[in-house]
């Protein structure tokens, strides 16, 4: 084992994709290039707009629904969770409703809830068939008329009934603002199990569901969606490799050297960083493994590629003394530098809605922290400060919410903001690193 493999593995347990691309830097040939940087410093304190749209309060009752008593309170608490966890929306506490209000049935009407501040309600029942059941949800928008906005029947069995919901929640968003939400998306992540070991875990967006998914051995890291599966790094003592959930522990990306942090695009190909030729670059395979390309030379280190829009792909680089951001094509051509603030930015995630064009980041001053780069104006923003290490941001597909990882002391675990920093939630509680977002169900 290299001495640049052995530090790699001691880090990777025990520290974040963040501090590995550290490491990566540190251990990486010298470019004869001072450590030190000119740049501008990266904007300091957190600055809410209070004028975007996304940071304007609906406020939103959601009683238990009614019908078979357990599965309408477990309905009611599904659909507040996903509500308090989206900027914008002030879910209505339901110890504060009256008895007219739980007991209303499907029908609302706005003189009930005359008092509560509510711009619009929720109203359901779930109807036992047996082993499966129905349910009927209804959302009403006061001041939109008396009517139902909104009214959808599902039926299906105990395991679909939280989609279900999930699938209404998105809908009333899209009814409010004109786009649907993100609810009911996965999300996965890393966790230091115990020294030697790191394992892959997944779960919805809301945090239910947490499930491990690469073999309970060994430092497994760095996982990425793509192609209906999970991607992830795997390191043992002869070499690291990059594999996916569903392939039972079999090396698909390897060579000697360093080969981790995938990511796969829209064009089917896996783009990762490896040091098969000697030196930290980015190279892509085909999803087998197989037509491995390079796509950079540089006797600099570049690491950890993201997917970016428009045939794009973003990576990490030391080409100009210490790490930031770059863009180039996903053939390796038209290399240009994004960012130009900070001594130390990396692991790069771009909003999937292009029209946005907005880049987030992990930058370090005292600590590490997340930002964003709006690419059209130039202009940069911090998402935290003062709250521990804060890491590894990632998107969700409509770009409402940002979710990073967070040390911060007494409640670590993975976090949700707004991209602004506002509404900040806790959604996975634990340690946790290397957090990446998927944009479908």
């Amino acid at each position: 084992m290299t001495p640049s493999l052995r530090k790699a593995l001691g880090l990777a347990v025990a520290g974040s994709l963040a501090s590995v691309v550290a490491l990566a830097v540190a251990v990486g040939p010298a470019t004869g290039q001072s450590a030190t940087s000119e740049e501008d410093p990266l904007p300091s304190g957190v600055v809410i707009d209070i004028d975007a749209p996304e940071d304007r309060m609906f406020h939103i009752g959601i009683p238990d629904l009614g019908g078979v008593p357990a599965r309408g309170a477990l309905a009611g608490e599904v659909l507040r969770t996903d509500f308090g966890l989206m900027p914008g929306y002030d879910v209505l506490d339901p110890r504060g409703f009256s008895r007219e209000i739980t007991t209303a049935g499907l029908d609302v009407h706005a003189g009930q809830w005359s008092g509560t501040g509510a711009d619009g309600v929720v109203s359901g029942e779930v109807r036992s068939l047996g082993e499966r059941f129905e349910l009927e949800l209804r959302f009403y928008w006061f001041g939109h008329g008396t009517a139902p906005a909104l009214a959808r029947t599902y039926e299906g069995g105990e395991a679909s009934l939280r989609t279900h919901l999930h699938d209404f929640a998105n809908a009333i968003l899209e009814t409010v603002t004109g786009r649907p939400g993100p609810f009911g998306t996965k999300m996965v992540f890393s966790r230091r199990e115990s020294p030697g070991q790191k394992d892959v875990y997944c779960a919805d967006m809301d945090g239910y569901g947490v499930h491990r998914l690469s073999p309970p051995r060994g430092i497994s890291n760095m996982p990425a969606f793509g192609l209906g599966r999970v991607w992830f790094t795997r390191m043992t003592p002869t070499g690291m490799f990059i594999t996916h959930h569903q392939a039972q522990d079999r090396r698909i990306i390897t060579s000697d050297g360093i080969n981790m942090a995938p990511a796969v695009c829209d064009d089917r190909r896996v783009y990762f960083t490896s040091s098969r030729d000697g030196n930290s670059e980015i190279y892509s395979a085909a999803e087998d493994g197989t037509d491995v390309r390079r796509l950079t030379n540089d006797p600099a280190m570049d690491l950890s590629p993201a997917c970016g829009p428009g045939g794009t792909l973003a990576f990490v680089s030391t080409r100009h003394r210490t790490p930031q951001i770059f863009l180039m094509n996903r053939d390796g051509s038209g290399v240009r530098r994004l960012t130009f603030r900070g001594s130390h930015n990396q692991t790069p995630t771009f909003c999937p809605d292009p029209s946005r064009r907005l880049l987030a980041f992990t930058g370090r001053d005292d600590n590490f922290d997340i930002f964003t780069l709006d690419l059209g104006t130039n202009t940069y923003a911090r998402v935290t400060q003062g709250q521990g290490d804060n890491t590894d941001p990632a998107f969700s597909r409509d770009c409402r919410l940002l979710a990073f990882a967070s040390t911060r002391r007494g409640a670590p675990g993975v976090y949700v903001a707004s991209p602004s920093g506002a509404h900040q939630r806790r959604v996975i509680e634990g340690d946790a690193e290397s957090v990446r977002w998927s944009t479908s169900n």
